[in-house]
């Protein structure tokens, strides 16, 4: 035992001392030479078939993994190997075999040899593995399950050609059905067991590895290959529902007796998980988890899914959980609604409602925003319906959703909708600035909630490209915008000179009223610089009311945000040569009152750090 445990040390010992290259090399070349010995000491001891000294045998295989792991060759450690599987099936050793068997599968130099693909596979086939495998599914023993469900999906990522090539051999399918199994390991991952993801990295290499190969989808080729098509067709049907039941949200009351901490485990496992112990919704859940792989072009399967036997009957109201998952399956189906918009009407008219449901808000305005950033050219036809999404739940997202689809039309459509969305802001700010003396802090809520709306649609209300746009396209664009070409085709709009004079004279006195409130202006500094680069003259201040409320309101209180504010503005004004003398001006104006402050006492810099910073 002593010398067993030396020997399981030296390999891991050598490969991690440092040493000098001449001394490394030659007690390098002394463990090869040692190898034949090694083995041959592990040999004597392995093949003992005396049951005391089970013992034995367990730290003999310890010692060959070790030996294993540091790499020897295949030739002179096979015949362990092929004791190894053996030992594998016998309880005492199993879990110590395995191992070795896995370091096995991971070494690369090895696996070309089709003696140990074969040997194996009659291992993990023979009728005392599928006894012992039988034994841990109906006894629900996850740790032998686990064990298994290793060696197997080891086996199989790793000769993934081979079992394509052979999927209908009789001892192939007796793999494929152990790994279905596991999959389907009883209980709710990873709650009650961690097993049955083990396989799914391998279902993944096969899948990919039988298109690559041209065994899918099944092709009139020979009857061999054929027949392994239809075989692997079968076995993914099989797949997918054992998959769908695995998705399946628990009942009620097995979830609410899980703790917190299992509860986080389970949302972490999933993107997002479904809230349903129904099959509908896990089906749902499996269909969302896939749907970036939809073409936009498919015209077949998911046709079915907005028709009347399952959207058609989706529930209205009281099965939130179903709900939940089918109107994210929604928004991550909006590229392909894009090239579907004749079903985009039944869907905002289910969507709109569940903005109003908080159990559903979250999802829906997700969805929302997701099919109005995909679906913006299609759902102009629907604006009017949008509009009054709006007024009817008004929702930062919702904001720039809606935006999104004004953003396509023309100046001379866009600017009714956009009328109607400003109007409303003005009057709940109009309502803000009326209380500011009996109810400060409601009016503070309330603007700070309409300057983020407007925000969010001067965001909104930019082309998508914007964001990708080199600097000096991007500077072009701020050059055309200052010259009044963009603006040009507005002026003669009615009403519009009269919400942008509204606009001016609401910012102007946001200003005034919160001049010390730091995150009021830190909103309204962020509306300023999203208005001027939306290049619409609604949210747009002209350069010399947007540089003197800059200006003014940064000798009031030196906020850091204002100085952003003018950075921006400088970015956009600074190739008008008119825009020079102002600029100096202010410059001056600023420095002046950011030298005051830094010359002022040391505590009162130590407040302002992120001013200095700015």
């Amino acid at each position: 035992v002593t010398i067993l445990e030396f020997l399981t040390l030296v390999p891991e010992e050598i490969s991690s001392t440092e040493l000098s290259g001449d001394r490394k090399s030659k007690l390098v070349q002394e463990m090869k030479e040692s190898v034949p010995l090694v083995l041959s000491i592990m040999s004597s001891m392995l093949f003992s078939t005396t049951p005391t000294e089970t013992n034995l045998q367990q730290k003999t295989l310890r010692c060959f993994q070790s030996w294993v792991q540091y790499g020897i060759e295949f030739e002179a450690a096979y015949p362990l190997l092929q004791q190894t599987m053996v030992l594998v099936t016998k309880e005492d050793t199993f879990e110590i075999a395995t191992e070795v068997l896995l370091e096995a599968m991971q070494q690369h130099t090895w696996l070309r040899y089709n003696t140990l693909r074969d040997d194996m596979l009659q291992c993990i086939t023979s009728e005392e593995m599928k006894t012992q495998f039988t034994g841990s599914i109906s006894e629900q023993d996850e740790d032998t399950s686990k064990s298994l469900a290793k060696l197997f999906t080891a086996y199989g990522e790793a000769y993934a050609d081979f079992i394509a090539e052979q999927l209908c051999r009789q001892d192939i399918l007796v793999l494929m059905d152990m790994l279905m199994q596991l999959t389907a390991f009883s209980g709710y991952f990873p709650v009650d067991q961690e097993l049955s993801d083990i396989p799914l990295n391998f279902w993944y290499v096969l899948q990919e590895t039988l298109i690559d190969d041209g065994i899918l989808p099944v092709q009139d080729s020979t009857q061999w290959r054929r027949q392994c098509g239809e075989a692997a067709l079968m076995i993914y049907r099989q797949l997918v529902i054992t998959i769908q039941q695995k998705a399946m949200f628990p009942p009620d009351n097995v979830w609410n007796s899980w703790t917190q901490e299992h509860a986080v485990a389970v949302m972490d496992h999933w993107d997002s998980i479904p809230f349903s112990s129904q099959d509908l919704e896990a089906t749902l859940f499996c269909l969302k988890s896939v749907s970036e792989e939809v073409s936009p072009e498919e015209n077949e399967h998911i046709h079915k899914f907005f028709g009347a036997k399952i959207f058609g009957r989706l529930p209205r109201e009281g099965h939130t959980r179903l709900q939940n998952t089918a109107i994210l399956l929604m928004g991550s189906l909006s590229e392909w609604l894009n090239q579907h918009p004749q079903l985009l009407a039944q869907i905002m008219n289910y969507l709109v409602p569940c903005l109003s449901v908080p159990k559903l808000a979250l999802s829906a305005a997700s969805t929302f925003s997701d099919i109005c950033d995909a679906c913006r050219e299609p759902l102009t036809d629907e604006l009017d319906n949008l509009i009054n999404t709006y007024n009817f739940n008004v929702k930062q997202k919702v904001v720039v959703s809606i935006a999104n689809v004004i953003q396509v039309l023309p100046p001379d459509i866009a600017i009714s909708p956009i009328m109607t969305i400003i109007t409303s802001i003005l009057q709940y700010s109009s309502e803000a600035l009326e209380m500011v003396k009996s109810d400060p802090e409601l009016a503070q809520s309330m603007i700070l909630i309409q300057l983020k709306y407007l925000s969010a649609f001067s965001k909104g209300i930019q082309s998508p490209s914007d964001d990708y746009q080199s600097v000096s396209t991007r500077h072009k664009f701020y050059d055309s915008f200052v010259r009044g070409e963009l603006t040009t085709i507005y002026t003669t709009i009615e009403g519009v000179a009269q919400i942008s004079d509204a606009m001016r004279d609401l910012t102007r006195d946001i200003a005034r009223v919160w001049s010390t409130d730091e995150q009021v202006m830190k909103i309204l500094s962020s509306f300023l610089e999203l208005g001027t680069r939306s290049a619409n003259p609604i949210f747009a201040l002209p350069f010399p009311d947007l540089i003197l409320l800059v200006q003014i309101s940064y000798q009031h209180s030196l906020f850091s945000c204002w100085l952003n504010t003018a950075k921006f503005i400088v970015t956009v004004y600074g190739g008008q040569e008119s825009c020079y003398p102002t600029f100096l001006e202010v410059i001056a104006s600023i420095t002046d009152s950011t030298l005051k402050l830094i010359t002022n006492t040391q505590g009162e810099i130590d407040e302002r750090k992120n001013l200095i910073g700015s």
